[in-house]
């Protein structure tokens, strides 16, 4: 893209005001209420986001937003952003330091920038179609594992739809090893070569968008549990590996 600098800039920008807002709070002293879903949120939350929308809309108007605490708009336009404000609430509303801003941009369905900030482990990650992932402001990639016995997997919660006996279990029983309830940190992980395996499933565009072209830019591969790219129309399994050669095996299990 050859505006990739300036959205990298513009990307920064955003963080750096969610990062000052969430910090602005003390994680233990925000109460939290339930939302139809079941799901928590914060004013902190609502707050992040509507301070994000506002940036997006004054910069670039034309562009559609789809955020996790208010209404998408503009969907259907040629870019749109996906904005979790603070994913991992449950992290932070019971202070666990597991929690960060997922920003993206799509171009016609397809991720092509992506940032992860989060603000109690001071670390982020931006990267996207022509600018290779960095890790506060270093270099950073995927690593190489051939064979999933000797991979690090890190599952998504297995209370959020899905069956413990089935597929998940099979994956991390032919690991290493495992590690449950990273969240989107994990995600992170393994753009920066430290997980070889994470996988979710039941999530929202704005929970895998950023993670997914930030995964990409820094070599790894990232699809659905079927091996389709991941895009905005994606149901929501997503299959993040450091290594695209695991991608036939891990495959396998996840179809059982």
């Amino acid at each position: 893209m050859k505006d990739i600098d300036e959205l990298v800039s513009f990307s920064n920008e955003l963080l750096n005001l969610s990062r000052n807002i969430i910090r602005s709070h003390r994680s233990l002293e925000i109460d939290h209420e339930i939302k139809a879903d079941g799901s928590p949120v914060t004013t902190v939350d609502r707050e992040v986001e509507q301070k994000l929308r506002e940036l997006i809309d004054a910069r670039y108007p034309q562009h559609g937003v789809i955020g996790e605490e208010f209404p998408d708009r503009d969907i259907d336009a040629e870019r749109v952003w996906l904005l979790d404000p603070i994913d991992g609430t449950k992290q932070y509303a019971t202070g666990i330091p597991l929690f960060g801003t997922l920003l993206a941009l799509a171009e016609r369905g397809c991720f092509v920038l992506g940032a992860m900030d989060f603000p109690a482990t001071d670390d982020r990650w931006i990267g996207g179609q022509g600018y290779p992932t960095l890790w506060n402001g270093n270099r950073a990639g995927t690593r190489q594992c051939r064979d999933l016995a000797h991979a690090l997997v890190a599952p998504g919660d297995p209370a959020r739809g899905m069956d413990p006996d089935l597929t998940w279990t099979q994956v991390t029983a032919a690991s290493r090893f495992c590690l449950w309830g990273t969240g989107s940190y994990g995600f992170a992980m393994v753009a920066s070569g430290r997980l070889d395996v994470a996988i979710d499933n039941d999530l929202d565009p704005f929970d895998f968008a950023a993670p997914a072209a930030v995964i990409e830019a820094a070599g790894g591969s990232v699809t659905d549990w079927r091996g389709e790219p991941l895009t905005l129309a994606s149901e929501g399994s997503v299959l993040f590996l450091g290594d695209a050669h695991l991608l036939e095996s891990v495959i396998a299990l996840l179809q059982g």
